[in-house]
């Protein structure tokens, strides 16, 4: 089941961090340099994990990608042609997945995860926008020419607005790369959705050959950050992101709904649960809020924590997992009705979790991946 990590530009782990990778993380260079390589890689920094069968394969710093066959005993590198810093991973199958990260970044696997190679970057992304609002300029401008008095004055403004954008996405592309992506998920191995930090959103039909930018699709006016991306069982695809954003596609992300978000403060993570229509969003010091209706209304979960949670994970026999700063571990035995805090073996700050033979968690982290 899927694992969900936290939002690696403004959660304050990121910010206590002193590793050079995150500091320039956006330089050009690092697109175009090999992963980095550890000579113990199981106590790299590591940001999201992912069971894949009987594999487990996890993401981190300086393009940081290992996988393991024999239930986490011993972790392998992967070959991975950038060294940017990798946020999410996703597969839709044994053997197609997907990494994303700072610098834009898409990778793609055919074969389990032991190779990748780059679909997509952050100076592509930008092309990508820069071309769309220029049509969209153009487009305005030759409705204005044919247009009566009154259509004119509206269409003023909106060419107005169209040009700004225009001079933004002029500015972002001599910047260099663009913003993180920070979640990653797949239908199948066609159909798939990225997001990212400053309301970044793209799709694919073709598994990654092309990229279609799909913001526009979102009521996202001030561009927050987009977290997590999640299907949730029998129901909705689910969006969640800074400042208690949530979007909802019940047609397969050709519409998205904005819901009505229990709270104000930033989620990091989605998690549905074994049953139809339920999902979990969790954030900010503790906060956890329970949908029955594909995200119509929320219930307000109390938990025995009060530090933020960054990843989840659900069991093969339906027992969720929540993790986060602090050494934290919550488990909930009730599809998140209520959730117990465990004994907290250190203080590190827990990013994501997944669970092997039912019981025992594989956790990524500051420190590494660490069993329990």
């Amino acid at each position: 089941m899927r694992a969900h990590r936290v939002l690696a530009v403004k959660v304050c782990l990121f910010l206590f961090l002193s590793t050079p990778v995150f500091a320039s993380s956006q330089s050009s260079g690092r697109l175009d340099t090999a992963s980095h390589r550890y000579s113990n890689v199981s106590n790299s920094l590591f940001i999201d994990v992912q069971k894949v069968g009987k594999r487990l394969l996890a993401v981190g710093e300086r393009g940081l990608i290992v996988y393991s066959d024999d239930l986490g005993g011993t972790w392998r590198q992967a070959e991975v042609p950038v060294s940017n810093a990798l946020t999410a991973l996703y597969f839709s199958d044994q053997k197609n997945g997907w990494a994303v990260g700072h610098g834009g970044v898409i990778l793609h696997s055919v074969d389990g995860g032991v190779s990748w190679v780059k679909q997509f970057d952050g100076y592509q992304a930008n092309q990508v926008i820069l071309d769309r609002v220029k049509q969209q300029v153009d487009s305005l401008k030759l409705a204005y020419e044919s247009a009566d008095e009154l259509t004119k004055e509206d269409l003023l403004y909106e060419i107005e607005d169209a040009e700004y954008a225009l001079s933004d996405a002029e500015f972002d592309a001599k910047m260099g790369p663009a913003n993180p992506f920070l979640d990653v998920w797949f239908e199948n191995k066609n159909q798939g959705y990225v997001v990212g930090a400053y309301g970044f959103f793209f799709m694919t039909a073709d598994g990654g050959e092309t990229w279609q930018f799909a913001a526009n699709r979102l009521e996202n006016i001030d561009r927050y950050h987009l977290n997590a991306i999640q299907k949730i069982k029998g129901g909705a695809l689910l969006i969640a992101g800074e400042a208690g954003a949530l979007f909802a596609s019940y047609d397969q992300g050709v519409s998205w709904e904005t819901l009505y978000g229990p709270y104000q403060g930033s989620f990091f993570g989605i998690q549905r649960t074994k049953n139809q229509h339920e999902v979990l969003v969790y954030g900010l010091r503790g906060n956890v809020f329970k949908s029955s209706d594909d995200g119509q209304s929320w219930q307000n979960i109390e938990t025995p924590a009060d530090t933020s949670l960054a990843g989840s994970c659900l069991s093969d026999n339906g027992v969720i997992t929540l993790v986060g700063f602090s050494g934290t571990v919550l488990t909930s035995y009730d599809d998140g009705q209520s959730f117990l805090l465990s004994e907290r073996i250190n203080l590190d700050a827990y990013n994501a979790v997944e669970t092997i033979n039912g019981v025992r968690l594989v956790i990524a982290g500051e420190k590494g991946i660490t069993l329990q």
